[in-house]
């Protein structure tokens, strides 16, 4: 697997920490990365490379529902993150159009260390800040958010939706959320966050 050579590890992992920490900080605002010059494996959104490639390092696990062996080798040369189990990784990759059962076996911290919960990270077809065809509408409620905040999510699937609201039935244990779309856009929901869909 080809290092990526147009992706600078120092600027823009910066400015990609930025957009993830804003978004992050505020559930349901719907930020976009800008022009992706990467070419990341298979069907995996470059979005959620980018994603990987701001928060990977040597430290931290991971694990990939799709795509393994090519997504494996391309983040261990990109990110020097560690493969892992599902029950152990610090990161997971998912395709939001797939099972949601997976998500059950994810890790969501113990009640001294709630932060030790897994990142999910989750290709989607697309996300909207207004109402589309063919689309989950999501309700965010909670820190970060007044009142409530609605976007609008292109495939993916309701096991997955109902996976990820039983692992943040508990809070603060429970894992954050990050979805992205093959237009670069990205929105989280923090473990905090709750939330609903029509």
């Amino acid at each position: 697997m080809i290092r990526e050579v147009n992706y600078n590890e120092i600027f823009d992992a910066q400015a990609h920490f930025r957009i993830i920490l804003d978004s992050m900080a505020r559930p349901g605002k719907v930020n976009n990365f800008g022009e992706i010059r990467i070419n990341a494996p298979g069907e995996f959104n470059p979005a959620s490379a980018l994603v990987a490639f701001a928060l990977l390092n040597r430290d931290v696990t991971f694990f990939s529902a799709t795509s393994a062996k090519e997504f494996n080798e391309y983040m261990v040369v990109n990110t020097h993150a560690v493969p892992s189990e599902i029950q152990k990784a610090d990161f997971v990759f998912i395709n939001g159009a797939g099972n949601g059962d997976l998500l059950l076996e994810t890790n969501v911290g113990i009640l001294e260390y709630p932060e030790k919960s897994a990142t999910i990270i989750i290709d989607v077809e697309n996300i909207y800040d207004v109402p589309k065809d063919q689309t989950f509408e999501i309700i965010l409620r909670g820190p970060g958010v007044e009142t409530e905040k609605r976007v609008y999510v292109r495939n993916i699937s309701l096991s997955v939706l109902q996976a990820l609201k039983e692992q943040n039935a508990e809070f603060p244990l429970g894992v954050d959320v990050i979805l992205t779309d093959k237009e670069g856009n990205i929105l989280c929901i923090p473990r905090s966050n709750n939330f609903s869909w029509n």
